[in-house]
């Protein structure tokens, strides 16, 4: 009877052990969670006590994240009782895909978010789609520098009012970019009209955005949106050659390499299925196709 109850101790115990983790499998998340002291063991070993997390309501990387990509957020979703993230950072910045598209549904106390950049011709952060459609307090999102196609925030539940959205870019690189964004409400007739509760919002957008439109559904509504998802490249880190996978066969007219400060240090025309990089520098660089898709890859 002893060892049945030690057994079934020990078996509450591990459990109870592993519900107190949450897991952080970006080591730069993870670092930067560090740097802020909110990290308490101190290493990057992928996972946080939950205590550490779980209480904290404004979360400010702008000086902790400088030159460190974030490229998952999970984790983020034990923060449950934040209300103000922050993920700017010098030359440094946040990829949101489709995979992660519902990344902040647990946070439904936030009231402002900021993914930014300080320059658009030094780096971006990419986002396909971002949905935040289940946060009723939000009262800003910054997206400045983000090249981002749809955004989410249509809830039957209720409606958002004096919400601040901001979608300046200040190109990248160069002035020959441009993007449409895509935003999902309740009622796109209303709020295409600007009647309540949208004559309340305020978004904020320059000449680098062609269109803001309103929609029911938005990924019916770009029109690159397949092909913006069907390019990959391979391998990343890359060594020597860089390939494209190409299923589509989208005519790959031209592409163009540029550092994380913008400048441009190869240019490829008429590329077939692969670059040479061979010659580049260790480092972070952007790789451009047809002055629409881009890459982060690191080049060893």
């Amino acid at each position: 009877m002893k060892l049945k109850f030690l057994s079934v101790f020990v078996v509450l115990f591990v459990n109870t052990a592993i519900a107190q983790i949450t897991a952080i499998p970006d080591p730069a998340f993870e670092q930067a969670l560090i740097d802020l002291g909110i990290d308490s063991d101190g290493v990057v070993n992928g996972q946080v006590l939950t205590a550490d997390i779980e209480h904290i309501i404004e979360l400010d990387f702008e000086n902790v994240l400088s030159y460190a990509w974030i490229a998952d957020l999970t984790g983020i979703q034990g923060f449950v009782n934040l209300e103000v993230l922050n993920l700017n950072g010098e030359f440094a910045g946040v990829d949101i895909f489709e995979n992660q598209a519902n990344i902040f549904t647990d946070n439904i106390n936030l009231r402002e978010l900021s993914i930014t950049n300080p320059c658009g011709d030094c780096a971006t952060s990419f986002i396909i789609s971002l949905n935040l459609s289940g946060l009723p307090n939000l009262e800003l999102i910054d997206l400045q520098n983000v090249q981002i196609q749809t955004l989410k925030l249509n809830n039957t539940d209720f409606n958002l009012s004096n919400l601040t959205i901001n979608l300046e870019h200040e190109g990248f690189p160069g002035n020959d970019f441009t993007q449409q964004i895509c935003i999902e409400v309740n009622d796109p007739q209303a709020a295409t009209n600007n009647q309540p509760p949208y004559n309340t919002w305020n978004i904020i957008y320059n000449e680098f955005t062609t269109s803001i439109g309103f929609g029911e559904n938005c990924t019916l509504s770009i029109a690159n949106y397949e092909n913006f998802n069907s390019i990959s490249v391979y391998p990343n880190p890359v060594k020597d050659v860089l390939w494209i996978e190409n299923p589509n066969q989208i005519q790959l007219k031209s592409v163009n390499v540029f550092t994380m400060q913008g400048k441009l240090v190869k240019t490829f025309a008429d590329v077939k299925d692969n670059l040479s990089l061979s010659e580049l520098k260790s480092g972070l660089y952007f790789v451009k196709i047809n002055d629409s898709t881009s890459f982060k890859i690191v080049k060893q």
